[in-house]
This record gives structure tokens, sequence and C-alpha cells, in this order.
């Protein structure tokens, strides 16, 4: 059966076929950086992990490109409150959140990249904009004429009027239109701010996008990937901006998976209802988490509740005492594969091989019509039922409970639901943490260092002094300890 998935730009399921044989090419947009991840993150990048994964179980060769947003209005702010450089702030949270995917059992991203390593190729993509007639300049900031690329809409479905009617636009008097929004912005008093031939500034929050999905790919890719916020104004301005550098579609396939609730609502921290994944790792496991998200559909809204992750934790429960059981008729070995000798001797008409073939075809039907995790979900919860059913807990060691069991295994994995995960509490080293952020401050004091901007140099050195650490430059690099009152 052939794959199908909903693409947001056609508003209906296709038949996924990649621009190159067997190859999908696939482009993430990750986070701004300037705070932990939250539930309505994990519930958007667990499933481009599941995505990805199933992608590989097809056949494909899949290449995925994340890329952290490390410069932007937030990150300023924060970073001002702080009292700390904007590039500390940025590669703080970028580490935590790796580090929290990692913990929830995703797999790496191919390629890691952040916005401010690409300036120079914004620039000529802002250019190359401005050479088209896409754009123009007003006193060193650069906009984007939307009236320019008649599709300009069309992905969101609203028209520019609309927009403006609607007010979804970023309101500036000096816009030749409502709708046209920003690729350059000059340089503010006591922001960050580079070269460029408008003047100093930074790139808008679109271009960082375009840019590099183009510097990784070379043309038009297969799936572009989001949360359901990213899908307007972000992904409507990079297929306008990717038209008008390149004169090429951004993507095949836009994905979108949609918001998480909590108790009903949207998740603020005003309404007391914002919880990290942190926050959530505290009381559950990672594969709880995990699995109730695959309980819903990706494009259905999603209400989070403590009742939701408890009947998680019934479910999770429920196959690892199912693991116990066939580990125990397997004699208790945790290796569970077969040599190519064991292979041969399998009997096809066995009630367990029956039952695995009925479960792998269900599970490939539920997963091949976009991606639908919760019946794929329910086929391996029936597997376990029925397993039952023809006696498995009474079974000896056979060939064919060692397969089925593998093939099981496999499955689940395509989940992210490994043996590993589901055995796993997650356990934070908030010490291993600060390490980790002095490690970043320290690098940056290096660089500052070679650059002879001693000032940032000391500044890095008396915010650690405050923070109760003593450092002593040696030949082979920085040493840190810890105060002896400070500990």
């Amino acid at each position: 059966m052939a794959l199908n998935i909903f693409n947001t730009l056609s508003r209906k399921k296709e038949e996924f076929i990649p621009l190159k044989r067997n190859f999908a090419q696939i482009y993430v947009c990750g986070l701004t950086v300037y705070d932990f991840m939250h539930i309505g993150h994990a519930r958007t990048y667990l499933f481009w992990d599941v995505l990805r994964r199933y992608l590989d179980f097809k056949g494909y060769d899949v290449l995925v490109v994340i890329n952290n947003t490390d410069i932007e209005d937030k990150i300023i702010a924060r970073s001002n409150e702080l009292k700390i450089d904007f590039r500390l702030l940025a590669d703080f949270y970028t580490e935590a959140f790796y580090s929290d995917l990692k913990t929830l059992g995703a797999l790496p991203y191919c390629i890691t990249c952040n916005a401010t390593d690409y300036i120079p190729e914004m620039i000529e993509t802002i250019e190359l904009i401005l050479k088209n007639g896409f754009g123009y300049e007003i006193d060193g900031d650069v906009f984007y004429s939307v009236e320019k690329f008649s599709d300009y809409g069309k992905l969101s479905g609203f028209s520019v009027d609309e927009l403006v009617a609607g007010a979804r636009v970023e309101v500036n008097e000096r816009k030749r239109h409502p709708a046209d929004f920003t690729l350059w912005k000059s340089a503010k008093p006591g922001e960050p701010s580079w070269d460029s031939p408008w003047g100093k500034g930074r790139p808008g929050w679109h271009i960082e996008c375009s840019t590099m999905a183009y510097h990784f790919f070379g043309g038009t890719y297969d799936i572009k990937g989001g949360g359901i916020d990213n899908l307007f104004p972000h992904h409507e301005n990079e297929i306008a901006q990717t038209f008008a550098a390149y004169g090429i579609p951004l993507a095949k396939y836009f994905m979108h998976p949609e918001h998480l609730l909590v108790d009903g609502a949207k998740m603020s921290k005003s309404l007391g209802n914002f919880i990290t994944v942190r926050e959530l790792l505290k009381d559950w496991k990672p594969a709880e988490v995990r699995l109730y998200f695959l309980q819903t559909h990706y494009r259905t809204q999603m209400n989070f509740t403590k009742e939701g992750m408890n009947a998680s934790r019934e479910a999770l429960e429920r196959i690892s005492h199912f693991r116990s059981v066939v580990l125990n008729a397997l004699k208790g070995e945790k290796e569970i594969g077969l040599d190519i000798k064991s292979l041969s001797l399998l009997k096809n008409d066995a009630p367990i091989m029956n039952l695995l073939r009925k479960t792998k075809e269900s599970f490939i039907s539920a997963m091949d019509d976009d991606f639908n995790t919760p019946r794929a979900l329910a086929t391996l919860f029936d597997f376990i039922s029925e397993s039952y059913k023809i006696g498995i807990d009474g079974s000896q060691d056979s060939e064919e409970l060692r397969y089925a069991f593998n093939e099981f295994d496999r499955l689940m994995s395509i989940l992210g639901l490994e043996s590993d995960l589901l055995l796993t509490k997650a356990t934070f080293n908030w010490e291993n943490d600060f390490s980790k952020l002095v490690d970043i401050l320290l690098k940056h004091r290096a660089e500052a260092r070679m650059r002879r901007d001693f000032k940032t140099a000391d500044l890095i050195r008396e915010m650690l002094n405050q923070a109760g650490l003593v450092l002593e430059d040696t030949a082979s690099g920085t040493r840190w300890i810890i105060r002896e009152e400070s500990r």
C-alpha cells in the first residue's frame, strides 16, 4: 500500500512520491531558543520523529534538517532581562532543547543549523529578492512586496485583503502595503547587528528558513514541517521568498501538527497551565509521555490532562507485563534476534505467525493513512490481547514466538517505544546542566579574548564569579572550581 499524507497546500491526502527516488528531504522549523521546550513543542517534535522513523521503515533514505532561531526579539528581550549576551542564552536553550528530545527518545536530527551562522547567505537571498523586483528598502529596512506575488495566501487560504482586514499583519506605516513583511531589520540601539548593503541590522525571521533550506537542499524539497502556528505567516512567507529569490516552489508537501491544549485552554504562564517537558518528566516516564501523544492523530487538536497521562501509564504497564510474559517463555533472554538458520525453520502456519501477519498489515495500513498512530497503537494492543487468547502466557520457547516478539518490538520502535525507553525514568542532572552552561560561557569568553574583546571576557568572568566560580587561565585552557563558601 502506498503512503498517503495530508498536504496542507492542497488540503487533501496525497500519495507521497519524493522528488528523488527513495530519498526523502525534510525541513522542520525548530524553536526560537529563549526558554525550555514545553509539552506542546514535545507533541510536535515527537510526531516528526515518528514520521522519520516510518520513512526509514518504508525504505527511504531520509535527510531531516532543523533550524535553531538564535536571534529574534524574544531572545534579545530575555538576554537583556538576564543581562547576558544573546548568544549565551541561545546556546544554553539550544542545548537544553536537544537534550530534552533525546530524553523523550527522539533520534538525532541529520543536520541542525543556527540562523546566525548563515547571515551572509541570507543577505545574498535578500539581494536576489530585490534584484528580481519583489522587495524594496526604506531607511535600512528591507520589505517583501506581497502584491508582486500572485500566489500569496495560497497556503493559508487567505487573500491579501482578508489578511489585512483580519489584522493578521505587522503594522508599519512605512510599508507600501500593510501585508508586506520584513526581510532585513535596521539596527536599534543596543541590539545585536551585522553589516549589510543596507546598513547594520539583522535578518527577519522568515528569511532564515528559506535561505538555510536552499543552502542544504539546493532546490525544492519534499516536506516542509512545523506546528500549525507556523502555517501563517511563517510558511506562507517562506513560499513567497523562495519563489522571489530562486524562482522555485519551497516544498512539495506541507504538514502541520495541531495545537495542544492543557485542561481545555491554550497554554499560558498567566493561566498557570504552562508546562515544560522537564516539569512533566519529574512525574512521568518518557515512554508514558510519548505513548500519550501517540493516542491522538497529529492533525487533531489535543487536550492534555492528568487523567490522560494516568491512562497512558496503565497502557505502558500492560505492554511491560506482556514483555515480561514473553521473555519468561523465552527463558528470560533479552536478546531475541534470530539467525538465518532459525528463520528457515519457522512454521508459517503457527497461530502466532498468523496473528503477526495480520498485525503487521493493520499497522502498516494505519501508518500509510497519514501516520494514523492511534490506529497503529490499537493494532499493537490487539496483538497483545490475541496473543493471550492463543495461550502465549503458557507457551514454551519456540522460534515462532521469538520471531513474532522480535517483529512486535520492531513495530514498537517505529513509534519510538523501544524496550530501553519503556524502562527509563527521566533524571535531569541539574549539576551537569550547570556544567554545560559554564562550558558555553567559557567558550564565548575564549572567543572574546581571541578577538581582543576584553570587555566581554571580563563581563563573563564577573558573571561566573558572582555565581560562585573561580576561573584559572592556563596554557591548555580555562579551568574552573566552585568557591568553598559557595558549596
